[in-house]
């Protein structure tokens, strides 16, 4: 088997020509590769350093950007916030098409296939565009701020955290997270609780009690509840009397007015400390009943 082995490694190492080419082949592979590393080598540094550098650039100029946009509206926290959002992803948009530029990509062309690709995503995603738009709107005009009540609707009440693009976060006054899309609240109206055209604001609550309650003890409890009570402005004068007399409980009319930023908690809370100091002070809360009489046979027999 070696003697068969021998003779073609003597003929190929004997062919000049061969080991020639092979060894012609081997250099040019050699120098295309070091050619392709030396040149886009240097492309994926410089891309690497670009995006590196761009992204410390675009966070440093939308923090910028959003601290100065909080310091000239310091009530509006969401307003900054996007902006700084916004600002660093136009931003980083740029720092990709200029790296996609370093590896000969046609910028103009590909500005194209993005707006293209916008518009069927934009057709695509109709929902989310008005929900955006509507963020901007409510932003820009300001129906209502960050930690402002609000009905939306003619619904329930919620407590605004933060406005976003998407939609505003916010939360029931029992404590549970909502999230409102935009397009749902700027397509509604919408009631301030928290913006009021004068800087008081009256609210009435009705306090029932039993029939068989002294209903002058009553009302001087509700009357040494809204004394006690540094948010219930003493003018004008708190209205506490009896309103009216209900198929199951004597109505009283609890009505006073706060300070607008008061109003809000001074409501809920009052309306829960009636209720405790009413029982204290042994009044009865009665719910709706009724009374059934029943006649026996031989008594409509008689009749």
């Amino acid at each position: 088997m070696i003697s068969h082995l021998i003779p073609p490694i003597a003929q190929a190492s004997s062919d000049g020509t061969a080991i020639s080419d092979s060894s012609e082949a081997s250099k040019q592979f050699t120098e295309s590769i070091v050619s392709f590393a030396t040149e886009y080598g240097m492309n994926v540094l410089g891309a690497i350093l670009i995006l590196i550098v761009g992204n410390v650039l675009a966070k440093f100029i939308s923090k910028k950007i959003s601290g100065l946009i909080l310091k000239k509206h310091p009530e509006e926290p969401s307003l900054a916030s996007i902006a700084k959002q916004v600002f660093y992803v136009a931003l980083m948009i740029v720092v990709i098409i200029v790296v996609l530029g370093k590896f000969g990509v046609e910028t103009a062309s590909l500005i194209a296939v993005l707006g293209t690709a916008g518009l069927a995503i934009g057709l695509a995603l109709q929902g989310t565009l008005s929900n955006i738009a509507a963020g901007v709107m409510i932003l820009f005009l300001k129906p209502f701020r960050a930690g402002n009540a609000i009905k939306v609707g003619g619904g329930d009440v919620y407590l605004v955290d933060e406005i976003g693009l998407f939609v505003t976060k916010a939360h029931q006054p029992d404590c549970p997270k909502v999230m409102i899309p935009n397009s749902k609240i700027w397509g509604s109206i919408i009631v301030n609780f928290s913006d009021t055209v004068a800087s008081q604001r009256r609210f009435d609550i009705t306090f029932g009690i039993s029939y068989d309650d002294d209903i002058n003890k009553a009302l001087q409890i509700l009357e040494d509840l809204a004394a006690s009570d540094a948010r219930v402005l003493k003018d004008p004068a708190p209205f506490i009397k009896v309103d009216s007399l209900g198929d199951s409980s004597v109505n009283i009319l609890f009505r006073v007015q706060t300070m607008a930023s008061d109003w809000w908690p001074a409501k809920l809370e009052l309306t829960k400390a009636g209720k405790e100091a009413l029982e204290a002070g042994g009044c009865t809360i009665p719910f709706p009943q009724r009374d059934v009489h029943m006649i026996s046979g031989s008594a409509e027999a008689a009749s």
